[in-house]
């Protein structure tokens, strides 16, 4: 073999490393940028799935408000015209206009979330259909729980046997009100005025009284508050201040 030939076997190796290393080079910044799109790509993807589930959540909820509207307003309409035609407010215990009213009230707050049961309650209020003197509509045993009452004002209502348990009562006026064995398990009621209030066997299990004013609340016994959350700066029934 001649001494070219054998330079060139030498070589040979070495050539065929700088081809790799060549071609290396050469696909390096294109598979970068191959990675880089791809990468971008599912990005982009999630980008947009994001998008599409937030656009669905915002439509859902929406209808539900939209719904919830619907089944109040109609029966809102139902009980004026009721008030206005049937003379609800002085139909007898008896009557079928009573019975009617009744029912439609228990119905509806099975169906209305927590925003809704406030409203149908105060609604209830506003047209005296809950009056502690002469209640025409009975609460007793009617799904209100998780019910948003923060502030209202529901002072002499009758709300004898109401499950509230989970409501949201912070400073709500109840004094005066009839409130024997309402369901308030959990319920909240920070700052609430519940003054003169009658609370016979009212469940007050984890609810909390914090701030509340319980001043001449009738028929409350230590059993009932030995069973809430908190009493901090409660106005007890003395007067005093709880620490």
């Amino acid at each position: 073999m001649g001494l070219e030939a054998r330079f060139q076997m030498a070589d040979a190796p070495q050539r065929s490393n700088r081809t790799f290393w060549d071609w290396l080079h050469l696909l390096l910044p294109s598979v970068i940028l191959l990675l880089g799109i791809t990468w971008l790509s599912v990005q982009q993807g999630l980008l947009a799935q994001q998008t599409n589930d937030q656009q669905r959540a915002t439509a859902l909820q929406i209808a539900h408000a939209q719904q919830q509207a619907s089944i109040l307003m109609a029966y809102q309409e139902s009980i004026t015209d009721m008030l206005l035609h049937n003379d609800l407010l002085h139909a007898r215990q008896t009557s079928i206009e009573r019975l009617v009213a009744q029912i439609k009230t228990a119905e509806v707050l099975r169906q209305l979330d927590g925003d809704g049961k406030g409203a149908l309650l105060r609604f209830l209020y506003e047209t005296k259909l809950i009056n502690n003197d002469t209640p025409i509509i009975s609460l007793r045993e009617l799904d209100a729980h998780g019910a948003n009452l923060r502030n209202v004002d529901l002072r002499d209502t009758n709300l004898f046997g109401i499950d509230l348990h989970s409501a949201d009562v912070r400073g709500a006026n109840l004094s005066f009100a009839a409130m024997s064995y309402v369901n308030l398990t959990g319920a909240n009621l920070a700052g609430s005025d519940l003054h003169g209030s009658d609370m016979r066997n009212a469940n007050l299990s984890g609810a909390n009284l914090s701030g509340a004013n319980l001043k001449d609340v009738t028929n409350l016994t230590q059993e009932q508050l030995a069973k809430v959350k908190t009493l901090s700066g409660a106005i007890m029934l003395d007067g005093s201040i709880h620490h």
